[in-house]
């Protein structure tokens, strides 16, 4: 287990969006021609999410430039953070700010309308020093953490 753990940043148990009609959440499942290169965490659409690590917002991060209704957070890390970015995606809320881990960051947001039947989820994605690492490491989950869909 990883010795340098986010803070937990939603209410609740957390679990891995399971196989759904649109595929896995989990990290380096198939995407097409690429792969998945974060995880998928179950939500309810609304809930407020808050943030893993300490931080800067420093930017929204949109995942689709064709729907700029669904979008995303990206934070760099500060303190013992330092070196990390954790993009959120199906996230709202507002950058151009410093965060504290668990603070509120924003609302997770509904996928219902470009992914009808897919498990509610915020994406999580992170690097350290630029290179894409496995979000499951930095996270309280057991192996058998996955959702039921």
């Amino acid at each position: 287990m990883n010795t340098l753990l986010f803070h937990p940043w939603r209410q609740g148990p957390l679990a891995i969006r399971g196989d759904d009609r649109w595929g896995s959440g989990a990290f380096g499942a198939p995407r097409g021609e690429r792969t998945h290169r974060g995880i998928d965490l179950v939500v309810t659409p609304g809930e407020t999410v808050y943030s893993p690590i300490d931080g800067e917002v420093v930017r929204e991060a949109c995942p689709y430039e064709d729907d700029p209704g669904l979008s995303g957070l990206l934070i760099q890390g500060t303190g013992r953070w330092a070196g990390f970015e954790v993009k959120m995606f199906y996230l709202k809320g507002s950058w151009g700010r410093p965060v504290e881990a668990g603070a509120p960051l924003g609302e997770a947001q509904d996928l219902k309308a470009r992914y009808p039947g897919i498990t509610p989820h915020v994406h999580l994605e992170i690097r350290r020093d630029g290179q894409v690492l496995d979000p499951s490491g930095f996270l309280p989950l057991s192996p058998g953490n996955v959702s039921e869909t």
